[in-house]
């Protein structure tokens, strides 16, 4: 988990950005703007979520923090696309989660 002091002031928006594109991309979203991405991860860790104070705090690790922003993204670009959740999606869960993680957190 780690203390508020193991946390860099805060996440790296453009990387987090970059890595919901990827998995925008690997759901068939590509029309949705990198603008529509950002306001979802700033929802999920700063408002609605507040993920970022959470994992700061020590109520959420690392990965629960990337899962979090993950799983969102692809609720929501989901819905964006109206693809069925029976599909199988293809968009490599635990390649991005190590990115998300990095992206949020810098290196261990």
């Amino acid at each position: 988990m780690g203390t508020p002091s193991d946390f860099p002031a805060a996440p790296d928006m453009e990387a987090l950005v970059g890595c919901a594109r990827q998995m925008a991309v690997r759901i068939g979203a590509e029309g949705v703007s990198d603008a529509e991405l950002a306001q979802v991860i700033d929802r999920v860790l700063f408002r609605e979520k507040d993920g970022w104070a959470c994992a700061v705090e020590g109520l959420l690790t690392r990965t629960e923090a990337a899962n979090l922003v993950l799983a969102h993204l692809e609720s929501w670009l989901v819905d964006r696309t109206g693809r069925g959740w029976d599909a199988p999606l293809p968009w490599g869960q635990g390649s991005l989660v190590a990115e998300v993680e990095q992206a949020l957190f810098g290196s261990r």
